[in-house]
């Protein structure tokens, strides 16, 4: 005989089990006395408003708690990383012009030249017009004291004096190169930068002995460089340019003149801080962008470049080798195959402001085991990045050989030399007007790298230390 199934209690949940009540009848028999419903209680008006009142305090409370509470375990997932802060872009907020106008300048403002289409370009750079960058125009002649005529900040009434008759004004007999330096470096300070524009020939005042009188003058511009590195990380761009040129060429090393109609270099300094130059003079903007351009040199500070490198193993690969699985700049089981071992590494250079140029050309490294050398040094293009290395953004692969045993430590330096066109530059006498050189240009330089030399930290730019063994 079947048993009967009872009926669950109507107030009973039986949500759990279709068999099974989650509450005894019993209980739920009590429970049932206090369960209000819309036929058995009657709220009054006012009490409702209250109640409803009362409800969306509690609701609005709740949301808050609940948002506080996962925002504290959203804080714990991400345990200790740190807070990214959105600093304000670098940007320059004045820039300071000095152009050279002693009579030795007059030539290259005789119509409208190289010289005055840089000059009027760099005044009206577009990232000064867009950004509204203050500009200050001075011209700069004289000895001791320097005459400075200040034209004031607009580049309009600047490009308008960019003529022999503008020109003619202060002190047009000297050229006080040092003291130039002096001032152009001095206003070059925070997030303001300074240009300074000449010939770049030494006023040395017809002397006796002319070299001697250059290596004087080197030495106090290296004085001028390391009082102001002193105070504050600087850095120099020094830009070569070609210009016509037609006027009075001044000797330095005797008295006289001569008359030129020839094409004639000039240099552009630009002083500040690197972030700064990093950003509005980089190598595309100097290079496209001002006619005439020749070459160009950066002398910085150094602290410490980490440069990323790497070795990769399928690349350049002669001899027999297996990269290290725990370094992945070491190799083992070295050993050379028909007298011939040799390996690739890439590097990362985008973090040193100098050119392509320089990073590839053998002569500015050196290696510490004189058995190896370089045997190349390529740029690595855009579409070829993918895949050399682990970091992101190899610039240059170098590549290393040796024809003895290859085991032991091996260092590549990449050393901060002054750039192989600077002394290309130099002249060492005035018997001809060379137009593509300047009178005691490397003394100028010299005296500006020794000062860097004397302040840097590092000598070298950046070191790769590579390990062999068998």
């Amino acid at each position: 005989r079947k048993k009967r199934r009872k009926k669950p209690h109507p107030h009973c949940s039986t949500f759990a089990s279709p068999h099974k009540p989650t509450l005894k009848p019993k209980a739920c028999k009590r429970a049932a006395i206090f369960l209000p419903t819309a036929t058995n209680i009657q709220i009054p008006l006012n009490m409702r408003d209250y109640l409803n009142k009362t409800l969306i305090v509690f609701f609005i409370l709740s949301l808050t708690l609940s948002s506080c509470n996962s925002r504290d375990e959203r804080i714990k997932s991400k345990g200790n990383q740190p807070l990214v802060v959105n600093s304000q872009e670098i940007k320059i907020a004045k820039a300071v012009f000095y152009l050279e106008n002693s009579e030795s300048m007059f030539g290259y403002v005789n119509g409208f030249t190289e010289y005055v289409d840089v000059i009027s370009e760099l005044s009206e750079k577009p990232d000064f017009a867009a950004e509204k960058t203050k500009r200050e125009f001075n011209f700069i002649n004289g000895g001791t004291p320097l005459s400075i005529n200040c034209l004031g900040n607009d580049p309009k009434i600047f490009k308008s004096k960019l003529n022999t008759s503008g020109f003619r004004c202060g002190d047009i007999t000297k050229s006080n190169l040092n003291g130039m330096f002096q001032i152009a470096l001095d206003r070059a300070q925070n997030d303001t930068i300074s240009i300074l524009i000449s010939d770049a020939i030494y006023d040395i005042g017809q002397p006796q002995s002319p070299l001697n009188a250059l290596i004087t003058e080197g030495r106090e511009t290296r004085s001028k460089f390391i009082s102001r590195l002193e105070n504050g990380n600087i850095q120099c761009l020094m830009i070569k340019l070609f210009s016509s040129f037609e006027g009075n060429y001044f000797y330095s090393s005797h008295s006289g003149k001569t008359y030129v109609n020839q094409s004639r270099p000039f240099y552009i300094w630009v002083f500040g801080k690197s972030e700064l130059l990093n950003k509005y003079f980089s190598e595309t903007y100097i290079s496209q962008h001002l006619k005439g351009f020749v070459n160009y040199a950066r002398f910085i500070p150094i602290e410490e470049n980490k440069v990323p490198y790497q070795i990769n193993p399928a690349i350049n690969r002669k001899g027999s080798f297996k990269p290290d699985r725990k370094n992945q700049n070491k190799l083992i089981n070295a050993e050379t195959r028909h007298g011939e071992f040799q390996f690739a590494f890439a590097v990362d250079y985008s973090s040193i402001p100098f050119s392509s140029n320089y990073f590839s050309n053998i002569d500015n490294y050196s290696l510490s085991n004189q058995n190896f050398k370089i045997v190349s040094i390529n740029e690595i293009k855009k579409d070829e990045k993918y895949g050399i290395t682990l970091f992101t953004n190899p610039t240059h692969l170098i590549t290393i050989q040796t024809d003895k045993n290859p085991c032991g430590d091996l260092e590549i330096t990449l050393k901060n030399e002054i750039p192989s066109w600077i002394l290309e530059s130099d002249a060492d006498n005035e018997h001809i007007i060379d137009s593509n050189k300047t009178f005691g240009i490397k003394y100028l330089t010299n005296g500006i790298s020794e000062a860097y030399q004397h302040t840097n930290r590092s000598k070298n730019l950046a070191m790769f230390k590579i390990s062999i063994s068998n």
